[in-house]
């Protein structure tokens, strides 16, 4: 029961920081989880948040949930989900009911142009975190860059960009397999 609630707390910890979506959040999950806990591997992190980018809903919630589930199995998986959810709820409820007098202040404005610098960054490092694990040779690179030029040119919906890498795969590792 412990461990359980240490790891609500942990997410609860990241919850309370880790300000712009899911991929900001890949750097608050490795430093947290994989090198000050040793709770999961790092390329383990980056797989399981590579499938939750695929599946529907937030990614934040998705990535959560297979980590709290794959060290601590459901309540895991609910804990951790609850705690990276709690702390946004009660901050944008704050921000929700107070937005109207304050907005037009100088000062919020400012805060909010830092913030919105702060998560690019973070997804830029979260960016290089799962380039450097995914462009691993040639082959990889090149398919990246022609789905980012498919989705720069035809503004094509990501699923199928992601259904096309995953056949992409298939078709070049059986190639490869025996």
């Amino acid at each position: 029961m412990k461990e359980t609630l240490k790891l609500f707390a942990v997410f609860l910890k990241i919850g309370c920081f880790a300000f712009g979506g899911g991929l900001a959040l890949l750097p608050a999950l490795k430093r947290e989880l994989a090198e000050k806990r040793d709770w999961i591997d790092s390329d383990v992190l980056v797989d399981l948040f590579a499938l939750a980018q695929t599946l529907p809903g937030l990614v934040a919630i998705n990535v959560t949930g297979f980590i709290g589930y794959r060290i601590r199995g459901v309540k895991g998986a609910i804990l951790a989900a609850l705690g990276i959810l709690l702390p946004p709820i009660i901050i944008i409820t704050l921000i929700a009911a107070f937005l109207q007098t304050f907005a037009d202040l100088p000062l919020v404005a400012k805060a909010f142009r830092g913030l919105n610098i702060a998560v690019v960054v973070l997804i830029a490092q979260a960016l290089f975190v799962m380039g450097k694990r995914g462009l691993v040779d040639k082959v990889t690179a090149a398919v990246f860059f022609l789905a980012l030029a498919v989705y720069a040119v035809f503004s094509i919906n990501p699923v199928f960009l992601v259904l096309g890498g995953i056949l992409l795969g298939l078709l070049l590792r059986r190639g490869t397999v025996e």
